[in-house]
């Protein structure tokens, strides 16, 4: 009985290694193959940012420029000291668990874990007040795209926002006194993550990044320091 359940117990440990790796090995092949493979940054365009903080990916933006203006979504008053509301702002998406509970790695909890892996509609916007910010080599990297392709990234991040008759958001505090989440549309899982949905954003504005990117690396590679 006993060697019986050791057997059983050897071929689920060899099957989750191989799922795990077969897992692994699609994301780096994802992330290396390109969509809008011939895309190139306009000359004269809107500077966005690519930011990462070792975990999860997102989008920096003008809270206000000429081709779209984020004020009437992004207020000043939903935040505990509207003195930190910036002239930019880090847009992100994901597990609801996973955003409030894990700020790195280290944090991660087993229930939140197991959510995120086999999906839940349990998710959210995060959205950071950045004041004038500056590419830096790892974690922020520059991202030029035309008044088009911008229209293209503003109309599909305010799409995932839930918003009641009056077009209002439903905000919920964050980490701190410049981050704040809202309420969010989407599904979450393996095969759609926080990187996935930064990825997927882009892409829809035409913008070359790597077809399936779950994890941040997959994300930032298609972003080099400097990039024009």
């Amino acid at each position: 009985m006993a060697t019986t359940a050791l057997k059983w117990l050897k071929r689920m440990v060899v099957a989750l290694v191989a799922i795990l790796s077969a897992y692994l090995l699609a994301a780096l092949a994802g992330s290396l193959l390109p969509a809008n493979q011939h895309w190139q940054s306009p000359e004269d365009g809107i500077e966005l940012f690519i930011e990462t903080n070792g975990l999860h990916s997102g989008i920096v933006m003008p809270i206000w420029s000429d081709v779209h203006d984020w004020t009437p979504l992004v207020r000043p008053e939903h935040l505990a000291d509207p003195s930190y509301y910036g002239s930019h702002i880090l847009v992100g998406w994901g597990h609801e668990g996973v955003y409030r509970n894990t700020r790195q790695w280290s944090d991660l909890r087993a229930n939140d874990a197991i959510s995120a892996i086999f999906g839940s509609d349990d998710v959210l916007v995060h959205v950071y007040h950045l004041k004038y910010p500056q590419a830096y080599p790892y974690y922020r990297r520059p991202l030029k795209v035309s008044a088009a392709e911008y229209r293209k990234i503003a109309t599909a991040i305010e799409a995932r926002f839930i918003l009641d008759e009056q077009y209002r958001p439903r905000p919920s505090p964050g980490y701190g006194r410049d981050d704040l989440f809202y309420a969010a549309k989407g599904h979450y899982s393996a095969f759609y993550t926080c990187n996935s949905w930064t990825s997927d954003i882009l892409q829809q504005a035409g913008i070359r990044t790597g077809r399936w990117t779950p994890f941040q690396g997959g994300v930032m590679r298609w972003f080099p320091e400097g990039m024009d």
